[in-house]
């Protein structure tokens, strides 16, 4: 069995999945770990990576790197999104993680992230017999994706993540105004973006499916069985997220936690990721929302394998 790994350095959580190809196609899932470091934190609001930051994410690269020598693993690849490519100083964090670890950290744009996530998804949905909006939300960036029956048509990246949003939320609220006003405000700035790709991918605007990846809609997904109480958990209803967020935002954040199962990390970036799936959702009618729990870092591991994509016949998560 071939053991390879991926790194994917967000800018709310690093993740890394070990995983194992057999002979027979079948990638199993080893091992995953994500480590809530929160980088878009500073990279948003200060432009670089503080001392602390740093010297904290070589510390958890140096652990994750143990995790590589215990499983043997052959090959990885380790990618930085958003905040990565917002940070000045984004060299000085990549150099020191390389001489501590080995791992290089190559840095993609909004483009290479989405076809990686196009990628992964298609693993484990047919998106040949329908047409597809894939929406992958991270703590920098969203990306949307048009597809006609499997067909790539294009693609957008938006400025606009959950962490990101959060930072403009908090500024806002040190001035005495509600952070909601400030999503709103920067949403509405991303609206012509927006607009401009449904017309030119979906001109008669018809309802599309969509699927959605990133933890927030996975944790939406959820929700929706804690809150709604219904059973499947595999897709969320348009009509059913504003009804999620308006509970979520009556809940104070450390009730939040405890009621609804959320980690820290999570609880307080889901209702801005709500806030953007609602605003893209006002200009793209949506059928509904397919949450699988797939993502980036799958696609990064089929592309470390460098095979045909046909070869990987199944994800066993």
């Amino acid at each position: 069995m071939k053991k390879i790994a991926a790194f994917d350095i967000g800018s709310n959580a690093v993740r890394m999945a070990i995983g194992s190809l057999d002979e027979d196609g079948l990638l199993t899932i080893l091992r995953r770990v994500r480590v809530p470091l929160r980088l878009g934190s500073e990279a948003f609001s200060k432009g670089k990576f503080s001392e602390s930051t740093i010297k904290k994410a070589v510390e958890t690269f140096v652990e994750l790197k143990a995790e590589l020598d215990h499983y043997e693993v052959e090959r990885f690849e380790a990618v930085a999104t958003s905040a990565y490519r917002n940070a000045t100083n984004a060299d000085v964090l990549g150099k020191k993680i390389l001489s501590a670890t080995g791992i290089f950290i190559r840095q993609i744009d909004g483009k290479e992230e989405a076809s990686l996530i196009r990628k992964a998804i298609q693993s484990q949905i047919d998106l040949n017999k329908k047409n597809y909006l894939l929406f992958d939300i991270g703590g920098g960036s969203a990306e949307l994706t048009f597809l006609e029956k499997g067909k790539f048509c294009g693609s957008v990246s938006l400025p606009v993540g959950t962490v990101r949003l959060l930072e403009l939320g908090k500024e806002s609220l040190s001035k005495g105004v509600p952070a909601e006003q400030a999503y709103e405000l920067y949403l509405n700035d991303l609206s012509n973006s927006i607009k401009s790709f449904s017309q030119k991918y979906n001109p008669q605007n018809r309802p599309i499916r969509v699927v959605g990846t990133g933890g927030n809609f996975r944790r939406l997904s959820r929700l929706r069985k804690k809150i709604l109480y219904k059973k499947n958990i595999r897709f969320i209803l348009p009509e059913e997220v504003s009804v999620i967020r308006d509970i979520l935002e009556e809940t104070p954040y450390l009730k939040r936690i405890k009621k609804f199962g959320l980690r820290p990390d999570r609880a307080d970036v889901i209702i801005p990721a709500i806030h953007i799936m609602e605003h893209v959702m006002d200009i793209i009618p949506v059928k509904k929302i397919i949450a699988p729990d797939i993502g980036l870092i799958h696609g990064l591991l089929f592309q470390v394998l460098n095979e045909s994509f046909d070869k990987v016949k199944e994800i066993n998560l």
